[in-house]
């Protein structure tokens, strides 16, 4: 008894030792069994009708057991008994009990049974089932008042393990609040006062220039600062709806050229500025694509923006199309500064710089494309180049798995 008494302590001990609701719930198990000594013991979980098993742990079966019993007890029999009347309920052989139901092809054989509810709340939780009494044809008062006693603990550790799932649910919310704080006060101090006051400033050139030249430049800057805003605030908002899980594909058949031919176009006055020719290669006839169009080009003008944008005056950026066995790829080349390898990991983080002394941050372009890449089933990243420039690879499926 002393023994039992002192297995008992350092079952409890073990589970309040666990935190999350499945730890919890597989260490009730695995103690009961011990404490008990049964060869095999299951916990199952209520469902939201009260009348049906939505989840079962087990104790005592290897995984090539479980997965020859295939699936598992949905509170049928005498297991459905313990849940209808929720008391404890011993039985020296299962399989001449009058509630018996039967077991599945390839379960292990079972004579002795106990049963015990697990009350959380108020109400029963799930249910604690031992069966094979090691040493003895059937579980005794003895065992049945220790697994109450057990249940007891259990129910206050599934409590705990719940609040504890909660509160890391609230912590996850509030870490998702900080983060939009943070990006809205990034945008607000950094990128958006830069860019309105670039406007701001040309604007004023634009009314109090007297030559054509300085009208026609002023203008022009106008127009690109006010764009680069409407740029930066769309990227913004995407971002927040990814958070949000709220961007969902539409899925259409795309003609690859046709895409990188309207990227390339819109990118053209900024590249005619600093004299920065756009080339296009395919590879392996690649022709069409099942995907997003809209956001396929939206990725694709966010390489390109920053290409031109790094790319010395009268160089050239390629667009590389490569046609796999899974998947196309769309390279987007410059020769720019290229991006330091301690910096890679960085730049799809929202305003991360590519260089921390240059004051030119990257925006949420490069963040909003990855998340959209991954959105559609793809990825997006900076290969390793040797020298100066780089090279952002998207990689989309030819078919993602939920395309319609």
């Amino acid at each position: 008894m002393r023994r039992r008494f002192e297995t008992l302590l350092s079952a409890g001990v073990a589970i309040f030792t666990k935190h999350s609701l499945e730890r919890v719930l597989q260490q009730i198990v695995d103690s009961a069994r011990e404490v008990v000594g049964a060869r095999y013991a299951a916990l199952g979980v209520l469902g939201p009708d009260r009348q049906s098993l939505s989840q079962f742990v087990t104790s005592g079966l290897s995984e090539v057991e479980r997965e020859r019993i295939g699936e598992l007890p949905r509170g049928r029999g005498l297991l459905g008994l313990v849940i209808r009347e929720p008391k404890p309920i011993r039985s020296a052989d299962i399989n001449r009990h009058p509630k018996r139901y039967g077991f599945p092809p390839h379960h292990p054989p079972m004579k002795s049974f106990l049963g015990v509810p697990i009350r959380s709340r108020g109400e029963v939780f799930g249910n604690l089932y031992l069966t094979e009494k090691i040493g003895a044809k059937e579980f005794d008062r003895e065992d049945e008042a220790i697994t109450v006693l057990l249940a007891a603990h259990a129910a206050v550790a599934v409590e705990n393990a719940r609040l504890h799932d909660e509160s890391q649910r609230l912590v996850g919310q509030v870490k998702a609040m900080q983060r939009q704080r943070d990006l809205f006060s990034a945008m607000m101090n950094h990128e958006l006062r830069n860019a309105l006051t670039g406007v701001y400033g040309w604007a004023e050139r634009l009314v109090r220039g007297k030559s054509p030249e300085q009208h026609s430049r002023a203008a022009r800057e106008v127009y690109e600062g006010a764009e680069r805003t409407i740029t930066l605030l769309n990227n913004f908002l995407d971002l927040a709806r990814l958070d949000a899980g709220k961007v969902r594909p539409v899925w259409r058949d795309v003609e690859i050229a046709a895409a990188v031919d309207r990227a390339i176009a819109g990118l053209e006055p900024a590249a005619e500025a600093k004299r920065v020719r756009l080339l296009t290669e395919y590879t392996n006839g690649a022709a069409t694509l099942r995907t997003d169009p809209v956001r396929l080009e939206q990725i694709l003008v966010n390489l390109l923006s920053n290409a031109v944008r790094h790319s010395p005056d009268g160089d050239t950026v390629a667009v590389q199309v490569e046609q796999g066995s899974s998947d196309v790829r769309f390279r987007v080349v410059d020769h720019g500064p290229g991006v330091p390898p301690e910096l890679r990991a960085g730049i799809f983080e929202p305003f991360e710089r590519f260089d921390p002394h240059s004051g030119l941050g990257t925006g949420l372009g490069l963040p909003v494309s990855r998340r959209l890449a991954e959105v559609m089933g793809g990825r997006l990243a900076v290969e390793n180049t040797v020298g100066p420039g780089a090279t952002f690879t998207l990689a989309l499926p030819h078919r993602p798995p939920d395309a319609v």
